[in-house]
């Protein structure tokens, strides 16, 4: 049996205007000339599974680039295949309005959700594979520095249990055993039902590691 997790959070984001892209898309995308190109329209044809012809427009620019790197840090986190945060919002600003929903069900590491989450909008989305929920949840809810600080003073990384020996390749002992306590710390939290916003962000972080 597959499973999976639906996410639904509310998100504190100061809305923004976009009285600029209520026009209708195709229009907005004719008109768009953000990185100063016009946009071509080519009428591609088709036709219906009763055969009959069918004309799409297919509308050619480059509405996000390469060059485009400036986004929200909650989206640096260490995870493959993902693509930028400018994609989802190219379409979220023009396809909806704050307070509404959002959904992915294919959330993968949570660019889609974070980015509706930042523009005002709701996020609900889900994934087969747990590791979604870890690397998107914590950054729906993000703590402050001073909360992390405070939780690491009541981590005891000198205790931990099981230390695996393969994992001296990759760390030092002394760095091995502070992971090892940090996986049975998240572990005993969760089995106590204490795990909370701050845990998880820390879990979040660790993860890669």
């Amino acid at each position: 049996m597959l499973e999976h997790e639906n996410l639904l959070f509310e998100f504190a984001a100061e809305p923004k205007d976009e009285s600029r892209l209520k026009d209708p898309l195709a229009e907005q995308l004719t008109e768009f000339r953000e990185f100063g190109k016009e946009t071509r329209v080519i009428q591609t044809q088709s036709r219906t599974l009763g055969g009959k012809p069918l004309h799409v427009a297919t509308y050619v620019n480059e509405f996000w680039t390469a060059k485009q790197r400036a986004a929200s840090s909650l989206h640096e986190i260490s995870y493959r295949a993902c693509f930028k945060p400018q994609l989802p919002r190219f379409f979220i600003q023009r396809l909806t309005e704050p307070g509404d929903l959002v959904y992915d069900p294919f959330m993968g590491r949570g660019t889609s959700l974070i980015e509706a989450a930042l523009l005002g909008r709701t996020p609900f989305g889900c994934d087969i594979n747990p590791l979604s929920v870890f690397l998107t949840r914590p950054r729906l809810h993000p703590p402050t520095l001073e909360q992390v600080i405070e939780r690491f003073r009541h981590i005891n990384l000198a205790k931990a249990d099981e230390q695996p020996e393969y994992l001296l390749v990759f760390y030092h002992p002394e760095t091995r055993r502070e992971i090892c306590a940090l996986k049975k710390y998240f572990l005993q939290r969760k089995a106590d039902g204490n795990l909370d916003a701050v845990d998880e962000w820390i879990w979040m972080i660790a993860l890669p590691r």
